[in-house]
């Protein structure tokens, strides 16, 4: 089992704060948040990470290196990464996956716990899901009477059937992935680079059943403004912190 984190994108929305750094590379409590993915991976033994970078991607070779405590880490450029969706991003890994992997989104705040569920998961192809939080910004998750993936959007016609939203942690298995890049080549042959990861797995979705599995009581944010920046610091992340004991 690998990880491979999604951290090319230009945080936009905080601006001026990501003039000079990007998304991952933001503190909360004197440690960034990709260094807290990166703990979190070590503590449950995945030693080895994939990095997608684009915007200042410099910064985070000099901050986290080749090596981040017992994890190796393997840098890919995605060099559009300021034309492209998320899914070119994942794409750029394909020469370097021969494994299951654990995907995760570089902005992200959140429990342990979250990654252990899914590791856990008898399911090799699963989608992390937490409640609806009303941020306004939910990638909104509707699953049939298996739980597997129905539809998945911002703007979907019925988000009433919404069992809650995307969290940007979600396991794929080597087989799931080879078709996923399979089927985002199709998007490129016609000049479609813009779209998300999760765009291209719920099109696969419809050949290929993922599972979605809800967490009901899960501490975790996706930090795209600086609201969701100041949710993080003074109310998520303590949040966390009593729960796991952090000292």
């Amino acid at each position: 089992m690998k990880a491979v984190i999604l951290a090319a994108g230009m945080g936009i929305r905080l601006r001026p704060l990501t003039y000079k750094i990007p998304k991952p590379l933001i503190k909360v409590d004197g440690i960034s948040l990709i260094e807290r993915s990166l703990d979190h991976l070590n503590k449950l033994k995945i030693k080895d990470v994939i990095i997608v970078l684009g915007y200042l991607n410099e910064l985070f070779r000099k901050k986290i290196g080749k090596k981040y405590k017992e994890i190796q880490i393997t840098y890919i450029y995605n060099p559009e990464y300021s034309t492209s969706g998320s899914m070119y991003s994942l794409s750029k890994t394909k020469e370097s996956i021969n494994d299951d992997i654990i995907l995760l989104e570089g902005d992200l705040l959140y429990e342990k716990k979250a990654l252990e569920i899914l590791l856990n998961s008898p399911e090799p192809n699963e989608i992390l899901v937490a409640p609806l939080s009303g941020s306004g910004d939910e990638v909104f998750i509707c699953v049939n009477n298996s739980n597997e993936l129905t539809n998945l959007g911002k703007n979907i016609n019925n988000k009433q059937d919404a069992i809650g939203e995307l969290v940007g942690i979600s396991k794929l298995s080597l087989d799931f992935l080879l078709a996923l890049y399979n089927k985002a080549q199709e998007d490129y042959e016609r000049k479609k680079f813009l779209f998300h990861y999760e765009e291209v797995i719920f099109k696969l979705s419809k050949t290929y059943p993922i599972k979605c599995k809800l967490m009901e009581e899960l501490n975790w944010i996706e930090i795209d403004n600086e609201n969701d920046l100041l949710r993080a610091i003074n109310v998520i992340y303590p949040k966390i912190k009593n729960k796991e004991n952090l000292i």
